[in-house]
């Protein structure tokens, strides 16, 4: 890359090129001049691929001097009058910008033009291509020398960007000696000509012009191991970016620093599993973030496989909290969750499918929340039939009941106190002692029996309820009462 930069201001082209040159420290050529008389001798001399130029300064002469030389043209103005921009335009200006100059955008202008020296030849490039296909893939046993050649292995976030980042990769000129090779998901750089220091920072630029020029994210690996084969420097740097499942995007990976991988056990304990289901049932958020949380701390990794397998069972336990409440039934929940289970097996970030976990839990626990205000009244109909049906078994308890409508002790309890302004254990003993009445007066059983046929095991306890309920005992009860 030659830059020539026309400006009448020396100041100007002094902080330009100091600003270029600290981002294009290799394979760029600066040269600035003030006066337009001298335009034609640099030209010839200098040969620039770019020319930048004020607008103002293009007179006739310019134009011809421009005329059918193959080189970019970026023009900057003043003033942005109608003038300038159909000067720029009949110069093929490849941009126009408006003084005070924008640096960064002009930064980003220039790495996206095409130059000579970053373009290497169709036949050039089609053997390049052949030989780095047989040292990696057929493994020749060539080495690689590092102290003449670096290798990284360029990762995007976006696989379908491959193609677009290799172009981008062979002209941008942040490089001056690149052998680039397209793989399905990522690109393999040999780069020559760099000092260590501006190598990473080249890097880093490399990363962060893409995300402006794409929105997209990159990650890069750096072999910095011993001389090697091809194939073996890929193998270590492809595994190293496996780090992306833990630390995202936007890292420059070295492969000699690897991460240690902790066994975790895929499936959920039975401890674990009723931890989610009494977490569930309660709306508990906070140890929902706390148990996936646990997943993702810093400096603690386990195996990809484990960690999904871990969380697709984690999602069965919210399917059974789903199913429970009928939210499978809501279009949006369902087709959330279909989401989510493709994204626990494909998302490549741990990080973003915790967050998807997090946000889903919390819209089920938000519909099961609205499902329940709704049935307010059912549960506890629903508790006060069952106590109808078995009220004669002495086992009736509200553990049972709460069992027999798939929900929790807990939460039936407190949900009946407060349809019913009693408690579960209050009204069971007013219903038996209702019962017990009625067949006090209706029949000769004996006391005992009438206990245990509404469900008192304990005939003195029986007269003890019973007491409670109507002030007399049972017996005193059918002598008053009986007719």
């Amino acid at each position: 890359m030659r830059i020539l930069l026309l400006e009448r201001d020396q100041a100007e082209i002094q902080g330009i090129e100091w600003y270029l040159k600290n981002y294009f420290s290799s394979g760029m050529q600066f040269s600035g001049l003030t006066d337009v008389m001298e335009l034609e001798r640099m030209l010839n001399s200098f040969e620039p691929t770019i020319l930048m130029l004020d607008v103002a300064l293009v007179t006739v002469h310019v134009e011809k001097l421009l005329k059918n030389r193959l080189l970019h043209i970026i023009c900057f103005t003043a003033q942005p009058f109608f003038q300038h921009a159909m000067k720029a335009i009949s110069l093929q200006a490849k941009q126009l910008f408006v003084k005070p100059i924008p640096l960064e955008q002009l930064k980003s202008t220039l790495m996206t033009l095409p130059t000579p020296e970053s373009t290497i030849s169709f036949a050039n490039q089609t053997q390049t291509d052949a030989q780095m296909y047989v040292d990696l893939f057929l493994n020749s046993p060539e080495i690689i020398h590092s102290t003449q050649s670096k290798f990284i292995l360029i990762e995007p976030s976006n696989f379908d960007a491959n193609l677009q980042l290799y172009h981008w990769l062979i002209q941008s000129p942040i490089f001056s000696e690149l052998t680039a090779f397209p793989l399905q998901k990522r690109i393999l750089c040999l780069i020559s000509g760099q000092e260590q220091a501006q190598f990473g920072k080249n890097l880093r630029l490399v990363i962060q012009e893409w995300h402006m020029m794409t929105g997209e994210f990159l990650n890069i690996a750096i072999y910095d191991g011993m001389d090697a084969t091809l194939r073996d420097m890929y193998t270590e740097a492809k595994q190293v970016l496996t780090q992306r499942f833990y630390k995202g995007y936007e890292h420059v990976f070295l492969t000699s620093e690897s991460i240690s991988l902790s066994h975790l056990d895929p499936l959920l304990t039975p401890e674990q599993q009723q931890l989610w289901i009494t977490s569930l049932e309660e709306g508990n958020l906070s140890a929902v973030k706390q148990f996936l949380y646990k997943l993702s701390e810093p400096n603690r990794f386990y195996p990809q496989e484990e960690v999904r397998i871990h969380l697709t069972s984690v999602l069965a336990q919210i399917r059974r909290f789903m199913l429970k409440h009928h939210l499978q039934q809501q279009v949006k929940v369902e087709h959330h969750y279909r989401q989510l289970f493709s994204l626990i097996l494909d998302e490549p970030i741990l990080y973003t499918i915790v967050q998807e976990m997090i946000f889903f839990t919390q819209s089920v626990l938000t519909f099961a929340k609205s499902a329940r205000m709704q049935q307010l009244t059912d549960y506890s109909e629903l508790a006060i039939e069952q106590i109808e049906k078995l009220y004669s078994n002495s086992s009736l308890s509200l553990l049972l009941v709460a069992e027999k409508l798939r929900i929790t002790p807990n939460y039936l309890s407190q949900l009946f106190s407060k349809r019913q302004g009693v408690t579960f254990k209050r009204y069971l003993q007013q219903y038996r002692v209702q019962q017990a009445e009625k067949m006090l007066l209706e029949t000769d059983y004996p006391i005992s029996e009438i206990a245990e046929m509404n469900g008192f095991v304990d005939s003195n306890y029986f007269i003890k309820v019973f007491r409670e309920h109507t002030v007399l005992t049972p017996y005193k009860y059918r002598k008053t009462y009986q007719l």
